[in-house]
């Protein structure tokens, strides 16, 4: 999955980062991040538009293919964060090209695969060195430019990172018209290697501080929960019923969702994820928002081009370029959201975002087997566009301006997480519908998008969870800020 909002979900993290002592900006440091950060959301893009023809060529079944999507997510999901204590420990530009490398190999292991279990192994691995990249890279970015151009510069990047998942599932849909679906993770590696040589080159040497806090045990408990979970989960929709394996698979997961939720407690403010940060009301209902909109909004960028491939026989190269319009109106929309905060404070553009991707949920409804795209298909992406766009970029300033601003990295790198999670649970729950091919695809393809505006409805009232009150720009600060601030206090 990859689009516009989650680029400006995982943008807070560069928001949130203290500048470097000596830093005046460098635009060669911001093109070694932007190149980085495209890495991630390529990859998304890509391999929704190649599902069915990895499927068919491979001859996966639902459950095959449910797993080919959250091999990814899961380590996105659970090691985000521990990824960026990494960065902190041991530097955050060694980080970000261990990130690369490992992303570079697991490509190669993709196009290569011969089977199912070397195709996950290599998405499992794409999905750690995304995690990597992330976090690392946002930091150096943000640590790189002083207050008053950060914000340009994470626009910068934003905008280079919308523009490549956007173009990336056209030039996806061409080769897999003319050639191969290996293609479209192959022709990655030439970018993994230039950003790995420009980030070796353009970043400077980061001081790495030693005393940072590495929490392992909540990075494997939440890795065993999420995974139990998403397997159990799995296993149900593809017709399983409750038998050994799936209570297995669940026991486990809760087991370890369990074991986590005791550690991080145990831990306090060195946990993970600390337990103080979530007795804001806000940040509780900006989470809950999150999982509950990303779902929804991960079941449509799947499903859609594959229907419109397995069920409408459109071009590969239409479901490729299906999604452009969503990128560019994300990003048109977004900043006019901040107007309406301004106006009506921080509700209601949440409130409206969610109501209005519940509409788009169920004007895919109408796309049946005769289905064209203008007509069909692109009024739901119209509104899934416009929803997205009036809820995410508020949604960021909410968590980041919601605790005390030396906790607004850690904020942001939570709701990234959590998003990924709606993403993995969301996959998770779809086998009933990749079961299926042709007319019959399209029963199970509208009971999901019900379900999805359900989800998008559950949403606007978790909005009322979120404390009322007038909306706040959040404002970034240097490190001479923070330390300021702390003496003073």
């Amino acid at each position: 999955m990859s689009s516009a909002s989650l680029i400006l979900t995982d943008s807070g993290l560069a928001l949130s980062a203290l500048k470097a002592a000596g830093a005046q900006g460098s635009t060669k440091v911001l093109a070694a991040a932007s190149l980085g950060g495209c890495l991630v959301f390529i990859s998304g893009a890509v391999v929704t538009v190649a599902l069915a023809a990895i499927g068919r060529d491979m001859r996966l079944s639902p459950l095959e293919l449910q797993w080919l999507m959250n091999a990814e997510f899961l380590p996105l999901a659970a090691l985000t964060l521990v990824a960026g204590a990494l960065g902190d420990r041991f530097g955050q530009k060694r980080m970000f090209l261990i990130g690369i490398t490992v992303y570079g190999l697991s490509v190669a292991a993709i196009g290569f695969a011969p089977g199912f279990a070397p195709l996950i192994a290599g998405r499992f691995l794409q999905g750690l060195g995304e995690a990597a990249i992330l976090p690392n890279g946002l930091s150096v970015l943000g640590q790189a430019f002083p207050a008053d151009k950060k914000a340009r510069a994470v626009g910068i990047w934003s905008a280079a990172a919308a523009v490549a998942s956007g173009v990336a599932p056209a030039i996806a849909g061409v080769l897999l018209d003319y050639g191969s679906w290996r293609m479209t993770f192959l022709m990655l590696l030439p970018v993994a290697a230039g950003a790995l040589v420009v980030g070796a080159v353009w970043i400077p040497r980061d001081i790495p501080t030693g005393y940072a806090r590495v929490d392992v045990g909540g990075a494997v408990l939440s890795t065993v929960g999420l995974g139990g979970l998403g397997a159990g989960l799995t296993s149900l929709t593809n017709g399983s019923g409750p038998d050994l394996w799936v209570l297995v698979t669940l026991i486990v997961g809760l087991g370890g969702l369990a074991g986590l939720i005791v550690t991080q407690r145990r831990l306090g403010d060195d946990a993970m994820l600390p337990p103080s940060l979530f007795a804001s009301r806000s940040v509780v209902g900006a989470n809950l928002f999150s999982v509950l909109l990303y779902g929804p909004f991960t079941v449509m960028l799947t499903l859609i081009p594959f229907v419109m491939i397995r069920g409408v026989y459109l071009p590969t190269l239409v479901a490729g370029l299906a999604f452009i319009p969503l990128q560019v109106l994300i990003t048109v929309v977004s900043p006019l959201a901040g107007m309406l905060c301004l106006r009506f404070g921080r509700r209601l553009p949440l409130f409206s975002g969610s109501a209005v991707v519940a509409l788009g949920c169920a004007m895919a409804l109408r796309i049946g087997p005769g289905a064209t795209y203008w007509v069909d298909i692109f009024p739901s992406i119209l509104l899934l566009a416009l929803g997205m766009g009036l809820a995410i970029a508020p949604l960021t300033t909410l968590v980041l301006t919601s605790v005390e601003p030396d906790r607004a990295g850690t904020a942001s790198g939570v709701n990234s997480a959590v998003s990924r999670v709606g993403s993995l649970f969301a996959i998770a729950l779809l086998g009933g519908v990749l079961q299926q091919g042709g007319p019959q695809l399209f029963s199970g393809f509208h009971m999901a998008m019900a379900v999805a505006a359900v989800a998008c409805v559950l949403a606007t009232l978790a909005v009322f969870i979120i404390e009322p009150g007038p909306h706040v720009d959040f404002i970034p600060r240097d490190r001479s800020q923070s330390s300021g601030n702390r003496s003073s206090s």
